[in-house]
C-alpha cells in the first residue's frame, strides 16, 4: 500500500512518521544478534556481516513498507546513503538538537510541497529493534522545524528537562518500528532512561541525483549483497546522454548490467 493520506499530512505537519511493527519477530531478532555481536564480539560474524547493512540487516535495505514510503517523499530514484547502528545503554545519548530552519532550497536536506507531492531531501529510516515509549530517550522531534522560515531559536534548543521547547515531541512505539523523518527536521538522541539498551539502525536514503556522505560501507559488506540490494547503492546520476536513446539509471538497467557497486575501492 502506498501512504495514506492520513500519514502523508502527519509527515507534511511534523516531519516525521511511524510505522509501527513492519518487521516480523524473527527478523527483530536476527538484526538485535548481528548489532549485538558488532557493538561486542565482532569476530563471530563474517567479515560481510560486521558493519551495516550487511547480513541480516540488508532484510530493511529494500523493505516494502518502507520504499512505499520512500517512493512517495523522495520520489521512484531512491539510493542508500549510509548505514549505522546503536546499542545504546542506560545513561547514553546520541546527540543534542540539530538540523531545522530555513533551508528548504538545500537540494541534499530541503523539504518542499508542491501540486500535492511531498519532495523530502534526505530522509532518515530508524529502525527501533526495542519498544520506545516517550520518556525512554528515543529521537527527539521539534515538530514543524522542517519548514521554519527563520533561524533555530535557542530558546527552543535544550532537551534538558525543564529547559524543553513545548514543540520537542518522541514516540511510542513497539520494536520493529519504523520513523521516517526528513534530515531537514531538528532532531536530537537523548540520554537513553530504560535498563534494556536501545537497538536501532539507521538509513540515510537521498535522491539518485545528489551524493551527501561518502561510502562507508566496507567493500567486503556491499560485495555480499544480493545484486537487488546493491542497486540501492548505485551511482548518483540520472540519465546519460552520450547514447541513443539516453541511457536512464534504473534499478532495471542497473540489475541487466555487470556494472560494480560506485567506490568500492575507497581510495581517498
Amino acid at each position: 500500500m502506498p501512504m495514506t493520506d492520513e500519514e502523508k499530512f502527519r509527515f507534511d505537519l511534523t516531519g516525521f512518521l511511524v510505522r509501527p511493527a513492519i518487521l516480523t519477530p524473527e527478523e527483530i531478532a536476527s538484526v538485535r544478534d548481528q548489532v549485538y555481536r558488532i557493538k561486542h564480539d565482532p569476530d563471530s560474524l563474517p567479515p560481510e556481516h560486521r558493519a551495516m547493512p550487511g547480513g541480516a540487516a540488508s532484510v530493511l535495505i529494500d523493505h516494502p513498507k518502507v520504499i512505499e514510503v520512500l517512493h512517495e517523499i523522495i520520489g521512484k530514484d531512491v539510493r542508500l546513503e549510509g548505514s549505522y547502528c546503536v546499542w545504546r545503554k542506560k545513561g547514553e545519548m546520541h546527540g543534542p538538537l540539530h538540523g531545522g530552519g530555513p533551508q528548504q532550497a538545500d537540494p541534499i536536506f530541503g523539504y518542499r510541497c508542491l501540486n500535492g507531492r511531498i519532495h523530502a531531501g534526505m530522509v532518515r529510516v530508524v529502525f527501533e529493534l526495542t519498544e520506545v515509549r516517550k520518556g525512554d530517550g528515543g529521537t527527539h522531534f521539534l515538530v514543524g522545524s522542517h519548514k521554519a522560515n527563520f533561524p533555530m531559536h535557542t530558546d527552543h534548543l535544550s532537551i534538558e528537562p525543564g529547559q524543553r521547547s513545548e514543540f520537542l515531541v518522541s514516540y511510542d512505539c513497539p520494536a520493529g518500528s519504523a520513523v521516517f523523518f526528513t534530515e531537514n527536521l531538528c532532531h536530537a538522541g537523548p540520554v537513553w532512561q530504560k535498563e534494556e539498551p536501545r537497538v536501532a539502525v539507521l538509513n540515510a536514503y537521498s535522491h539518485l541525483a545528489t551524493h551527501w556522505h561518502r561510502l562507508s560501507t566496507p567493500p567486503e559488506v556491499l560485495a555480499a549483497l544480493p545484486r537487488e540490494k546493491q542497486a540501492y547503492f548505485r551511482e548518483p546520476w540520472i540519465a546519460d546522454f552520450r547514447t541513443k536513446p539516453a541511457t536512464h539509471n534504473t534499478i532495471e538497467r542497473f540489475l541487466d548490467s555487470d556494472e560494480p557497486v560506485i567506490d568500492t575501492t575507497h581510495k581517498p
